[in-house]
């Protein structure tokens, strides 16, 4: 199987992106196109080029590249709104990738067995208290630690077995033990023997049982919250 190289960028990218995905150059097999990626301080120049076909290649996530997390709009009585974030690398997950031919286009990108844990007791923001009062009143991830992201299968249609790939995918969320299916916006590529993952979704707190933080007469949280991710997988041992 050749190397090859598969982009993910989501509508959920962190302010700053890890040092493994920036100004990435790989020398093509096969013939490329070249697409800009850009982002706060940075253009990072990348080939997309055509992949031979591969079977049940399993990955598992390297947390310590990896992140997840929140972005919460914060409402203040007198004055204008602001962006809270929260994030934590206490991530674990693996899943399974295939690319062949298909009906449904060129070629298809299988993903089977994805699953995503995340421990979301360790979300950190630039406030100790806020941090505090989701783990043990609003979020209360003392007591529910784990959100999780699980898709089965599912088959996403790729053009004639290019590099680069950019969808919605559909997967179960689990908050508070609460379970629904969610979509996810995705971007992704495959840098020799790595994956780097986008993605970004929106979801409302009340769908996972409990409501917006709020300070009465002070400032409020405003649904939807943002949820973003960046990830990063390497070959499963």
């Amino acid at each position: 199987m050749k190397k090859f190289s598969i982009l993910i960028f989501i509508f959920l990218s962190f302010c700053s992106q890890d040092d493994a995905i920036e100004n990435i150059v790989i020398e093509p097999e096969a013939p490329t196109s070249t697409m800009e990626v850009k982002d706060d301080a940075t253009t990072t120049s990348i080939e997309i080029f055509q992949l031979d076909s591969f079977e049940n290649i399993s990955y598992s996530i390297i947390k310590e590249k990896s992140r997840v997390g929140y972005l919460a709009p914060k409402q203040f009585l007198n004055s204008g709104l602001e962006t809270v974030e929260g994030i934590t690398n206490e991530i674990i997950g693996e899943f399974t990738l295939s690319l062949s031919e298909c009906d449904q286009a060129d070629s298809c990108l299988l993903i089977t067995n994805l699953i995503i844990r995340a421990d979301i007791s360790t979300l950190k923001s630039n406030s100790v208290i806020r941090d505090q009062a989701l783990n043990n009143q609003w979020l209360q991830s003392t007591l529910f630690p784990e959100a999780v992201f699980r898709i089965d299968e599912l088959v996403l249609p790729n053009k004639d077995f290019d590099s680069k790939v950019e969808d919605t995918i559909v997967g179960k969320l689990s908050i508070r033990e609460i379970e629904l299916d969610t979509p996810f916006s995705i971007t992704a590529f495959l840098d020799g023997d790595k994956i780097f993952i986008s993605g970004f979704t929106e979801v409302d707190t009340t769908w996972f049982g409990f409501d917006a933080p709020t300070k009465f007469n002070a400032w409020e949280v405003l649904n939807p919250i943002g949820i973003k991710v960046e990830l990063v997988a390497g070959l499963k041992d």
